[in-house]
């Protein structure tokens, strides 16, 4: 997995040994045992749920087409699709419309 061979793996343990010292050595392999054993379980689990979604889906097409769960049909391919409802045009603004105030200046220096 890591490629790691026997003299690295004395060269880590003779460095964990100087940093942790003798009594701290054990219970920290020991610490360090179960982490791996939890990883390992938790990945085995993993595979397991993704091998079990892999074999239930049914493949229909060497194309990659796929239907989840086995069914080949399902209620709402064999439905038509339904019609949109019209939409009501917004409602027209209502008061009088501002003059712009460049138009109104502008009238005042030619006039």
């Amino acid at each position: 997995m890591f490629n790691v061979g026997g003299p690295e793996i004395m060269v880590v343990l003779l460095v964990a040994l100087v940093v942790l010292g003798p009594e701290q050595l054990p219970k920290a392999m020991r610490t360090f045992g179960n982490v791996m054993a939890q990883v390992r379980k938790l990945s085995n689990g993993f595979q397991a749920e993704m091998r079990s979604a892999m074999n239930s889906i049914d493949v229909t097409s060497p194309g990659g087409s796929a239907t989840p769960g086995g069914s080949g049909s399902s209620s709402t391919a064999s439905s038509p699709a339904s019609t949109p409802s019209p939409v009501s045009p917004p409602a027209p603004a209502t008061g009088p419309n501002p003059a712009p105030s460049s138009a109104s200046s502008a009238d005042r220096a030619a006039g």
